[in-house]
């Protein structure tokens, strides 16, 4: 649902936002330019962003493997660092903050 119309964001967006850090209302506002329009979304999107904070985080537990899947995966203190990503052309690169100019 769109909870900020002027600058076209939804609670999903606030929820991913929140999944990736922000805590504040000024945080969403320098990441989406919420509440520098007409300022009528600043409580509804409040509301969200509380929800959010107060909402408790993904049990990472039911998304990892089962441990019997783990155990003949790597010797015990293998390296187990990500392979570095591929490098993007810089038109296919996502920025975590929006200008408006």
């Amino acid at each position: 649902m769109y909870l900020c119309i002027c600058k076209a964001v939804t609670d999903r967006q606030i929820r991913q936002a929140v999944e990736q850090g922000v805590r504040t209302m000024g945080d969403l506002s320098v990441r989406f330019g919420i509440g520098i329009e007409c300022g009528k979304c600043i409580d509804s999107v409040r509301e969200a962003l509380d929800a959010c904070l107060a909402a408790p985080p993904q049990d990472m537990a039911a998304a990892a493997p089962p441990a019997a899947a783990q155990a003949g995966a790597a010797p015990p203190g293998a390296d187990l660092a990500p392979a570095p990503a591929a490098a993007q052309p810089a038109s296919q690169q996502t920025a975590w903050f929006a200008i408006d100019l």
